[in-house]
C-alpha cells in the first residue's frame, strides 16, 4: 500500500499523486456508522472512520479514492493561490449577488468616515483612503467593505427570511449575521437562525436555499429523511443548488 505512517502512528498518512505532489491526512474515529473522506477548506484531509474500524480501513479508502482526493486537494491549492493574487484595492473584481462588481476607490479626505456605492457594474468606496495604495490601506478598504457587506445582508437575509417564513407557515427567533468560517448558517433549538454575511455575496437561488434550510430545522432538528423532505417541499432543485454552494465555497471562503 503506498502510504507513509507518521509519528509512529497508524492514525496519520501521506498520500503521493500521479502528478508527483503528495498530501497528509488524519484518521478521525467517532461514532458514525460509514466511512468518509473530508478535505475542508484550509486543505486539511480528513478519514472519518467508525470506532469498530481499525485504521488500516481509513488508508484504504484514501487509496481506493486516490484520483478524487486529488482533484480535490488541487483546488484547495489552487484557490489558496488565487487569495495570494487578490487584493482590496482599485480596479479588483468583488461579488455581490453572484455578479462581479469592480472595486473604485474615490480618494477624498476631507471626509471622516467612507461611503460606499453600488452600481450595476461597480462597488465605489469614497473616503479618506490612497487610490494606489499604501500602508495599511488595503487593510481599511477590506474593513470598510465588509462592514457594508453586513448591513447588506443584514436587510436582505432578513426580508428573505421573514418571507420564507411565511410561506412554510413557521416561526422563528431572532436573526444574527455573523462570519463563520465554514458555515452557511445554522438553527438553534429555540429558534433563533445565524446566517453567514457572505450569503450576500451568492446568487439569490442559493441564498434561498440556506435560508429555506435553516427553517426546516424548525420542523427537524436533524438531517433525517423527514428533514430533507420538507427542504423539497419548498424546493424541489434543493439538490442542485446545494452542489451548486459546493461549487462557489473554495472562492467565497479563500477571498473574502
Amino acid at each position: 500500500m503506498e502510504a507513509d505512517y507518521k509519528d509512529g502512528s497508524r492514525d496519520w498518512g501521506s498520500v503521493s499523486f500521479d502528478d508527483g505532489s503528495r498530501c497528509s491526512y488524519r484518521i478521525v474515529r467517532s461514532d458514525r456508522r460509514t466511512m468518509a473522506l473530508q478535505v475542508k477548506k484550509n486543505g486539511e484531509v480528513l478519514v472519518r472512520l467508525p470506532r469498530r474500524l481499525p485504521a488500516r480501513a481509513g488508508h484504504e479508502l484514501v487509496q481506493k479514492n486516490k484520483v478524487w482526493l486529488s482533484v480535490q486537494v488541487k483546488k484547495i491549492r489552487e484557490s489558496f493561490e488565487g487569495r495570494e493574487d487578490f487584493h482590496w484595492k482599485e480596479g479588483a473584481f468583488l461579488l455581490l449577488f453572484g455578479k462581479q462588481r469592480i472595486l473604485r476607490v474615490e480618494p477624498d479626505f476631507g471626509r471622516k468616515g467612507f461611503l460606499v456605492r453600488d452600481t450595476a457594474e461597480e462597488l465605489i468606496i469614497t473616503g479618506p483612503a490612497d487610490k494606489n495604495g499604501g500602508k495599511g490601506t488595503e487593510e481599511m478598504i477590506k474593513e470598510v467593505m465588509e462592514r457594508w457587506y453586513r448591513q447588506a445582508a443584514r436587510q436582505y437575509l432578513e426580508e428573505k427570511t421573514a418571507r420564507w417564513a411565511a410561506k412554510m407557515n413557521v416561526s422563528y427567533g431572532r436573526i444574527a449575521i455573523r462570519g463563520q468560517v465554514t458555515r452557511w448558517g445554522s438553527c438553534s433549538g429555540k429558534g433563533n437562525l445565524n446566517f453567514n454575511w457572505k450569503l450576500v455575496l451568492l446568487p439569490e437561488e442559493l441564498a434561498d436555499y440556506v435560508v429555506v434550510h435553516e427553517l426546516s430545522h424548525r420542523f427537524h432538528m436533524d438531517h433525517s429523511r423527514a428533514f430533507w423532505e420538507r427542504v423539497e417541499k419548498e424546493l424541489p432543485d434543493y439538490r442542485l443548488r446545494r452542489r451548486k454552494l459546493k461549487g462557489w465555497e473554495n472562492e467565497i471562503y479563500q477571498k473574502y
